[in-house]
């Protein structure tokens, strides 16, 4: 599966809006194991640049904007713009992913398939491309 933009359920009435993340209705490609959000990232810097060997992510606008830069294992590369907060964007296992123009409010959450595990990281673009070419 590529990267793509989940629609999560959104339930709205008079008392306002309230959004779910369920993978017991196959709303998420992943039982979550592990989440964390990030916020006060300071203008002109970015999150992300690293892929996963094996973890899926779910990353979800709860506040703010932000935007995505990613390459897919084939070498595509895929841009989405994060401003709605019941959309969320799956990242699978060996897609490389750079997150930059943060809003000054941002808080993004990730939904992760699993525990942090830092030899799971690939840090180097290069390393990433050569270990996607080897595959």
């Amino acid at each position: 599966m590529k990267s793509q933009i989940f629609k999560l359920k959104e339930i709205t009435d008079e008392r306002g809006a309230l959004c779910v993340a369920d993978f017991s209705d196959n709303t998420l490609p992943f039982e979550i194991k592990r989440a964390f959000w990030i916020y006060d990232v300071p203008h002109g810097k970015q999150r992300g640049e690293h892929a996963h060997r094996t973890c899926e992510e779910l990353l979800i606008p709860i506040q703010g904007s932000f935007t995505a830069h990613i390459i897919t294992p084939d070498k595509e590369e895929m841009i989405f713009t994060m401003n709605n907060r019941s959309e969320a964007l799956y990242i699978p296992p060996m897609t490389w992913c750079r997150f930059s123009n943060f809003t000054i409010d941002c808080v993004c959450l990730c939904l992760a398939s699993e525990n942090y595990f830092k030899e799971g990281y690939i840090n180097d673009l290069s390393t990433f491309l050569k270990e996607v070419k080897k595959a």
